[in-house]
Order: C-alpha cells, then sequence, then structure tokens
C-alpha cells in the first residue's frame, strides 16, 4: 500500500511532454514523457533511438536537477 501511495505521488509529478532524468545500467539518461500508465512511463530518449519504460519513482523531472 506504502509503494501504491508513492507510485501515485509520483505519477502526479508527470506530464506528457516534460523533461526527466532516470538511471539506466548505462548511467544516467534523459528523456521526454510519451505515455503514463497506471504502474509505469514510457519514456522517449532525448535523441529518439531509444523508449523506456519506467516505474515513475525513478523518474525525475529536469527542474529538479541541479
Amino acid at each position: 500500500e506504502l509503494k501504491e501511495q508513492e507510485n501515485l505521488q509520483a505519477l502526479s509529478q508527470l506530464r506528457v511532454g516534460l523533461k526527466v532524468t532516470f538511471e539506466t545500467r548505462e548511467g544516467p539518461a534523459f528523456g521526454i514523457v510519451t505515455k503514463i500508465n497506471r504502474k509505469s512511463v514510457i519514456v522517449l530518449a532525448e535523441d529518439g533511438t531509444k523508449q523506456y519504460k519506467v516505474s515513475p519513482e525513478l523518474l525525475k523531472p529536469l527542474h529538479e536537477v541541479k
């Protein structure tokens, strides 16, 4: 239940078209939110070559990153 609440809070911060960053196996990745589902978010890589399916709590909007 706690994880679900965290998920909902993370989802409320996200909008389609928002630039975000998140960690991948290769290191930090940047992209744009293209679709928001209940449990995952689809992010298109900045260069347009890859799509990632990411858990919402792993995403950070770029305006928060310093």
